[in-house]
């Protein structure tokens, strides 16, 4: 009777550590948006918009609806004192031949960014059809190279290489969210 106690312990025990290590292994379904080493010192920086009405408007939906996560704050700033610059630009040729938008992000050595510039291009918006809403999205999405996040393979995800329709998903707020939680070079 001892034996057979110890037996069913002992299995449940067992059971009870393969579930608790294979968790992760069926967790891993879900997937998070990947985020890079680098980060601003804190969730928030100022910007500009330096565009037409019209791709002001686009800019201010993308900045609302990250601002509307909780996780990351776009304040307006000034000219002359702003760490983010908003633009448009009609340059696509070479590297740029297919792309809506860019993100060109500097900073220092200890993995802080200081200063980011985002263009959204817009030629190709016209010659792709792009509406209203898609290029909302691709300012979602190049604001979220800005707050430091990465490509990310969830068809789902405002950070999908080559989105244009997906707005922001939960995985892309809980991926800032753990960015401006854990130490500046760490994943």
């Amino acid at each position: 009777m001892k034996n057979k106690c110890s037996v069913k312990l002992g299995l449940t025990i067992l059971t009870v550590i393969i579930g608790i290590a294979l968790t992760p292994i069926a967790n891993a379904k879900t997937i998070a948006t990947p985020f890079s080493r680098s980060r601003w010192p804190h969730a928030q920086v100022t910007y500009v918009i330096q565009a037409s009405a019209y791709n002001r408007h686009v800019y201010q939906a993308a900045i609302h609806a990250w601002n509307a996560t909780g996780q990351f704050k776009f304040v307006p700033g000034t000219t002359a004192h702003h760490q983010v610059t908003l633009g448009t630009s009609s340059a696509t040729r070479g590297q740029y031949y297919r792309l809506a938008g860019i993100t060109f992000s500097t900073g220092y050595t200890n993995g802080y960014y200081t200063k980011a510039q985002v263009y959204l291009l817009t030629r190709n918006f016209a010659l792709y059809h792009y509406s209203y809403s898609d290029q909302v999205h691709v300012a979602e999405h190049e604001l979220g190279h800005t707050i430091g996040l990465e490509h990310s393979h969830d068809r789902h995800s405002v950070m999908l290489a080559d989105n244009r329709y997906n707005g922001i998903s939960t995985a892309d707020s809980a991926a800032v969210r753990i960015r401006y939680r854990l130490p500046v070079g760490r994943l």
